[in-house]
Formats: structure tokens, C-alpha cells, sequence
């Protein structure tokens, strides 16, 4: 039927002059420049934060606004390099060859928190950051498994 528009945001760390700061996810005008956003007439600023709570903020409270880059994958850089010669389900999951079950199963279950693609769709992030998640979720699943 209709479909609503695509809403235009990016991520940015608000630091209040209070000193304390947010990172949040900024909706953006139809221009798509954050300084519009801050500059315009508006009182307040439409924000999701990391969690998905959608609320606003006075521009007021505001005293530095600093567009944030999304975390790249490297990320887990020492992890892919321990992964290239070969899949180690053991690096995949952060344990030692030794590990208990126990230890095992309990890296398992912190990178499922850690990576499950359903924690990441109420955040407004690039479809890659989602696609990402969803292949280190196989990747976990598949070390699991074959550590099982």
C-alpha cells in the first residue's frame, strides 16, 4: 500500500554543557546535512539512542555536536587475523583449545548477545553494520558447532 519515506539520520555525540555526553542517531532534514538539523529554527532535536528509545532533546543543552563514524569491522581485527590461514572455531569464539564446556558455552552465548542480527533492528544503522552481525552469527554458530 503506502509506504512511509525513508527518514534520513546519522550518528552523533551530543556533549551537553554539563559535560556529560550521548551518542545518538539524529534525524536529518531532506537535505541530509547535519548542520541544517542544528542550525534551523527547531527547538529540539529528534534522537534515537543505542537502544531504540526514540525521545528529544533541546538544542539549548547542547554544547557540542561532533558527527560520530560508524565502528568499522575492524573491530575484531585480531580475531579475523587468527581466522585467515584457517577457520579456528576455537578463535571464532575467543577460548582456548583447553577450554571447558562450561567456557566454551559460555563465550557462545556472550557473542550471541553480542552479535544477534534481531538485537540490531530497531537501531537505525547501515544495512552492512546488519549484514555484518548476521555473518559473525553464522560464524559463531558454525565454531560452536563444530566445537559442540
Amino acid at each position: 500500500m503506502f509506504s512511509s519515506p525513508q527518514v534520513n539520520r546519522t550518528l552523533v555525540t551530543l556533549t551537553f554543557h554539563d559535560g556529560s555526553k550521548s551518542v545518538v542517531s539524529v534525524k536529518l532534514p531532506l537535505s541530509g546535512k547535519l548542520s541544517e538539523t542544528l542550525n534551523n529554527q527547531d527547538q529540539f532535536l529528534d534522537v534515537i539512542s543505542g537502544a531504540g528509545e526514540a525521545y528529544f532533546i533541546a538544542k539549548s543543552k547542547v554544547a557540542r555536536a561532533e558527527a560520530t563514524e560508524i565502528p568499522q569491522a575492524t573491530l575484531n581485527q585480531r580475531r579475523r587475523n587468527a581466522d585467515q590461514a584457517q577457520f579456528n572455531p576455537y578463535a571464532v569464539l575467543g577460548v582456548q583449545s583447553t577450554a571447558s564446556k562450561e567456557e566454551i558455552r559460555n563465550a557462545y552465548v556472550g557473542l550471541v548477545k553480542m552479535y544477534h542480527p534481531d538485537r540490531f533492528l530497531t537501531l537505525d544503522i547501515p544495512q552492512e553494520m546488519k549484514d555484518y552481525a548476521a555473518s559473525m552469527q553464522a560464524r559463531i554458530n558454525l565454531a560452536y558447532e563444530q566445537i559442540g
